[in-house]
């Protein structure tokens, strides 16, 4: 068993639209879609990660339509694409949100966006536009950790893969 413990870590899970392998760093600015916001807990990783696979390994795949544009941030200034259907992407949020109840976590940030002020989106980024009615195949959902002291070194922790037969 890993004896790894979580305390030295904070933790995001995402839809990433160019895929990573597991151990492999990811950039803030990658596409991805995030479905849990980041959190912190106090586990040992091994058992962590195990509970991550058993509530997202062979969830149905999905596909998703990006839709209407909008500006998101503090000051309404980072052009997002919304993404359709919000109900499929409820119901992982959901799912991810009863499992972070399970294990005890606690949000890394101030004000997440969680529950009904979750909206799936993508987050526009500089040479890479997602261009309205374009669909994007949902078939994995990523696990990412960083350092508690650290936001430049993030990794891909775990990455269940969903069920394509649905």
């Amino acid at each position: 068993m890993n004896e790894l413990k979580t305390s030295q870590h904070r933790y995001t899970a995402a839809v990433l639209l160019n895929d990573l392998p597991i151990g492999a760093h990811f950039k803030p600015s990658e596409l991805h879609i995030t479905v849990l916001q980041w959190f912190a807990l106090e586990t040992d990783e091994g058992l962590f990660l195990n509970w991550f696979y058993e509530h997202f390994a062979h969830l149905p795949a999905f596909d998703a339509t990006a839709g209407e544009r909008a500006l998101f941030g503090l000051k309404k200034d980072v052009p997002v694409s919304i993404l359709e259907p919000q109900e499929k992407f409820m119901e992982l949020h959901k799912l991810a949100l009863s499992w972070f109840g399970a294990m005890g976590a606690r949000w890394a940030e101030k004000d997440p966006y969680v529950g009904d002020d979750y909206i799936p989106h993508i987050a526009q980024r500089h040479g890479y536009v997602i261009e309205q009615n374009q669909i994007i195949h949902i078939a994995s959902l990523s696990l990412f950790k960083a350092s508690r002291d650290k936001d430049d070194v993030r990794l891909v922790a775990a990455k269940a893969i969903f069920d394509e037969q649905g």
